[in-house]
């Protein structure tokens, strides 16, 4: 049976049924960092069922997701980032790559660059949460570049190392309600200059944050956004 928080937990037999595969691939999607899990009794794992519909959207279409540093590299450069951590071979074949890229399978190739889970926070620790990551999505002021609304999630990314010390520091619970921090943790977040302290991710990195999301107005305004910059980026690859 599945159990719920904030959000539908399903076992991975239920996953199975639900995507019509076996547990083995489960298994291997959950290593993948394709499907969200959290470590339940006895050792067994709980797969979010969000994290299911988003995988079921892109099952079966051609190509491998890239890796961390690939998928951060192809927002960032969509965004007009530079992308350092590439040598000049690897950046020339995915500029290629994105010029013959849409934006619906970019938010396939991307998926990922980053492990996500939400939960609850205090309101008087909110700022310091904040001030601990890059915002993303439209948390904040972010969501007038999508001419949405602000969000009441913040979110957001931050490396390994700062997103453990957050949640202790900010007493974050995963799975409480109501989900106050939607935060999105990346082994290869690349690093800024910090004379800005935690600046905003790059437009492309928020739009595919959007381009995932269950609201569907979100979800939209990401895309749209993603296909902007995508064929921007076209133009001037010309």
């Amino acid at each position: 049976m599945a159990i719920h928080t904030n959000r539908t937990l399903l076992t991975q037999q239920e996953a199975a049924k639900a995507l019509g595969v076996s547990v083995r691939r489960i298994t291997d999607l959950r290593r993948a960092g394709d499907l969200d899990s959290l470590h339940g009794e006895a050792g067994r794992y709980l797969i979010v069922a969000d994290s299911v519909r988003r995988y079921a959207l892109v099952a079966g279409r051609g190509g491998r997701p890239y890796s961390p540093q690939m998928a951060f590299a192809a927002l960032y450069l969509i965004s007009g980032e530079p992308v350092p951590w590439l040598d000049a071979q690897r950046r020339y074949r995915l500029k290629r790559y994105l010029r013959e890229t849409e934006a619906a399978d970019l938010v396939r190739l991307t998926r990922r660059r980053a492990q996500t889970r939400e939960y609850w926070c205090r309101d008087s620790l909110m700022d310091k949460v904040r001030e601990s990551i890059r915002i993303s999505g439209a948390t904040g002021r972010l969501a007038d570049l999508f001419h949405l609304a602000p969000g009441t999630i913040v979110e957001g990314y931050a490396d390994v190392p700062t997103a453990k010390q957050m949640i202790h520091d900010c007493r974050l619970r995963l799975g409480g309600e109501p989900t106050g921090v939607r935060l999105r943790t990346a082994v290869a977040l690349p690093a800024h200059d910090g004379n800005d302290g935690s600046p905003a991710m790059p437009l492309g990195v928020c739009a595919a944050d959007l381009a995932e999301s269950d609201d569907p107005r979100e979800r939209r305004a990401g895309v749209e956004t993603l296909g902007r910059l995508l064929a921007a980026f076209k133009d001037e690859s010309r």
